[in-house]
């Protein structure tokens, strides 16, 4: 089997989502040759990511322009350029991650006149209502984000076979596409190192100066986007007092806040020490139908999850998996529910949620996906 997989390079899982699953296909030899095209901002020259993907992955580059309609020709004429160069193109399955960037890959292939491609299209949210509920931009901008989107909804129709992250975005998809399109579910995957292991819990803790009658509450994004609400939960749980690991890039200077931005293949060793997870976000479609990453290598570590029921694959997940309490709000939280989360077995959780999330049963999906077109 080959591989053409297309991908904009500047998104805050790169590494973790897009690198892994590469590395995994080739390592695991699911996957005879594998074309990474990768999209970098326009403005720049190189990405630095790229210095953990396995080197028998050919990379070819284009130039990733702002995703407005009224130049988005130039992102397409890019792919297409990169598209070009590639013999016999029609003998690969072509995986695209993120539907705007599928639309742009639908349109450089038909440039191509390539008319017999294997293409899916990785759709990883609700983009419209990302936009409506939580864009600041100002109404044209808006609107013409708006209208671009319909473009997109046209070329997912055409395209037909779609992976979407959660049960809810199935249903999302078939409700604002229609049901004549090949659907499958592939959530956020968790790569290999995140299990749980108790020895690296215990020797980070005591790094931290957290003992282990002390509660350790986790909050972990590769951002600071809107619909994460990260600034508005630490402030929350901070005036309770609880001892918060803050794994971001944005500092929180408070005394009871231990700020880390930690590197990728470190990030389970946090998970372990951690008692609990909070994942607390505003309701609305967006979050609805979201597959968070986090979750996946959260439960994978075996670390219980604190929400509220604003996600429905981790609502849905912990009610039949025990692995953690929906609250309604912050404000529940304290000694006795934590006290009760630490009694949870975290190695049975880390077991089912490898089961679930771990990078081989994703691409196992994946790959099954591909056989099937």
């Amino acid at each position: 089997m080959k591989l053409i997989y297309i991908a904009y390079g500047n998104v805050s899982v790169f590494d973790s989502q897009v690198i892994a699953l590469l590395n995994y296909y080739i390592k695991s030899k699911k996957v005879d040759r594998i074309i990474l095209v990768l999209g970098l901002d326009y403005k720049t020259k190189s990405n630095n990511k790229l210095k953990n993907l396995d080197p028998r992955i050919e990379i070819k580059l284009y130039k990733q322009y702002p995703q407005y309609l009224l130049i988005e020709s130039l992102t397409i004429k890019s792919i297409f350029k990169a598209l070009r160069t590639i013999e016999n193109v029609e003998d690969y399955i072509v995986h695209v991650r993120n539907e705007v960037t599928a639309h742009y890959a639908f349109k450089a292939f038909n440039k191509l006149k390539a008319n017999s491609i294997r293409l899916i299209a990785d759709v990883r949210g609700a983009g419209l209502e990302q936009l409506t509920e939580f864009s600041n931009k100002n109404k044209l901008v808006l609107w013409l984000k708006v209208k671009q989107r319909k473009q997109v909804n046209k070329s997912l129709k055409n395209i037909k076979n779609l992976s979407v992250v959660s049960d809810s975005l199935k249903k999302y998809v078939y409700k604002n596409l229609g049901e004549n399109i090949n659907v499958r579910v592939n959530s956020c995957l968790a790569n290999q190192d995140f299990k749980f292991d108790d020895t690296e819990r215990m020797i980070l803790r005591k790094s931290l100066d957290i003992n282990e009658n002390e509660n350790l509450l986790l909050l972990s994004t590769g951002g600071d986007n809107a619909w994460q609400n990260t600034k508005g939960t630490i402030a929350m749980l901070t005036e309770k007092d609880f001892k918060i690991l803050n794994l971001s890039k944005t500092e929180i200077p408070h005394r009871n806040v231990i700020t880390k931005f930690v590197p990728y293949n470190q990030m389970f060793k946090y998970l372990c020490a951690a008692d609990a997870a909070i994942i607390f976000r505003k309701k609305g479609v967006t979050n609805q139908v979201a597959s968070p990453v986090k979750f996946s290598e959260y439960v994978s570590c075996g670390l219980p999850v604190l929400t509220n029921d604003s996600v429905d694959l981790i609502t849905d997940y912990i009610k039949l998996n025990n692995c953690g309490q929906i609250l309604n709000s912050l404000n529940a939280i304290d000694s006795t529910i934590l006290s009760t989360i630490k009694k949870l077995d975290r190695n049975s959780i880390s077991i089912k949620g490898q089961l679930d999330f771990g990078i081989e049963t994703i691409a196992n999906q994946y790959i099954d996906f591909y056989k099937s077109i």
